[in-house]
C-alpha cells in the first residue's frame, strides 16, 4: 500500500471540517461553445460536460500542463461552465484563506505556504488560475487524529462531525482487508480507524454536497489521494444520499484511455449503482492521452 495514504490517515493529514460559505466562481467569457479537443468524441465529451461532480486522482504529476485534466477544463470551459477545483486535502476551515486569494489579497505563494507541505505546493500550484474557483473540502487533520487516537471530542468538535450517512454494511469488512496490508496502519485500533477513515469521507461529500447547493451551476472537479485508502465511490455514494448529484469517476490507477469512467446514479430506493462509462460513451479510436490522471 502506498505510503503518500499511510501517511494521509495515519498521521489524519492536512484535511479539515466546516461550514463556510464559498466564494463567487468565476465567470467564463460569452464566446460560442468550443468543439471539444481531439482526444474526445462526441458522446464521450457529452458524458463530462453532463457531470456534475468529477473525481480524479491526485498524483504528482496531475497538473502538469499536458494532463488530461487541462483537456476537460478546456471542454467544460468552452461550454460556457463555471468550474471550480476541490481539494481533499485541505481543510475546510482554511475557506476563508481561499476567499482571500480570490480576491488577490494574498498570493498563491503565500497561500500554499500556509495550506499545503512544501513539498505539495509545487503540485497544487498550477492549478490555481484565476479562471477557476477554488473549494476546500476535507476534515480538520487533529479532529481526525483525536478520533484516531480515541481521545474524547470536545462538544464543539462533536458539532463539526458529519450526520445524517448510512455506511454500506459491508464497509468496515473492506476497510479492514485494505488496512491489514499495511504496516503503517494496522497497528492503529481498527474501530477508531475506521470512524476516522468514514469521518474523512463524510465530511468531503458535506463539502461536496454544501459546494452545489451554493453554486448549481457550476461544476466541481475533486481531487482525492492517489490511494484506495479513500474511496471515490464511497464519497459518491454519500454525497449522493444528501443530493442527486451527476457525479463520474476516472479511474485512479489506469492510464485514462484504459479507464472505466463511472457514472454514479442513485436509484428511488435509495440504492447507489455505478455504470461504466465506456459503455454509454467511450471514444471509439481510444486515442486519449496515456498519461495517468
Amino acid at each position: 500500500m502506498k505510503r503518500v495514504w499511510s501517511l494521509f490517515l495515519a498521521a489524519a493529514l492536512t484535511s479539515g471540517c466546516g461550514s463556510f460559505r464559498q466564494p463567487p466562481l468565476p465567470r467564463p467569457e460569452k464566446t460560442a461553445a468550443l468543439p471539444p479537443p481531439p482526444e474526445f468524441d462526441p458522446a464521450w465529451a457529452a458524458k463530462l460536460r453532463a457531470a456534475e461532480t468529477i473525481y480524479f486522482s491526485l498524483t504528482k504529476s496531475s497538473t502538469a500542463p499536458e494532463q488530461p485534466i487541462w483537456k476537460i477544463v478546456q471542454l467544460l470551459q468552452g461550454s460556457g461552465q463555471r468550474l471550480a477545483f476541490g481539494w481533499a486535502e485541505i481543510a475546510a476551515t482554511q475557506q476563508p484563506r481561499l476567499e482571500q486569494w480570490t480576491r488577490q489579497e494574498i498570493s498563491t505563494a503565500q497561500l500554499l505556504d500556509e495550506l499545503v507541505r512544501p513539498e505539495r505546493a509545487a503540485l497544487l500550484r498550477p492549478a490555481f488560475r484565476p479562471d477557476l474557483g477554488q473549494a476546500a473540502l476535507g476534515c480538520a487533520r487533529d479532529l481526525l487524529g483525536k478520533i484516531r487516537d480515541g481521545t474524547n471530542l470536545s462538544p464543539e468538535e462533536e458539532a463539526e462531525l458529519p450526520v445524517g450517512y448510512q455506511v454500506r454494511a459491508e464497509a468496515f469488512e473492506d476497510f479492514s482487508d485494505r488496512v491489514a496490508s499495511s504496516p503503517h496502519l494496522r497497528h492503529y485500533q481498527i474501530h477508531r480507524l475506521f470512524r476516522a477513515h468514514l469521518v474523512a469521507e463524510e465530511t468531503i461529500a458535506d463539502s461536496i454536497v454544501r459546494f452545489h447547493r451554493e453554486h448549481s451551476d457550476a461544476r466541481l472537479l475533486v481531487f482525492l489521494p492517489n490511494d484506495a485508502m479513500i474511496d471515490p465511490r464511497e464519497i459518491a455514494d454519500f454525497a449522493a444520499q444528501k443530493m442527486p448529484l451527476r457525479q463520474l469517476i476516472l479511474d485512479r490507477s489506469q492510464p485514462l484511455r484504459e479507464t472505466q469512467p463511472q457514472l454514479v446514479q442513485r436509484s428511488r430506493e435509495g440504492e447507489t449503482s455505478f455504470s461504466a462509462l465506456s459503455s454509454v460513451g467511450r471514444p471509439s479510436n481510444g486515442s486519449l492521452p496515456t498519461s495517468e490522471l
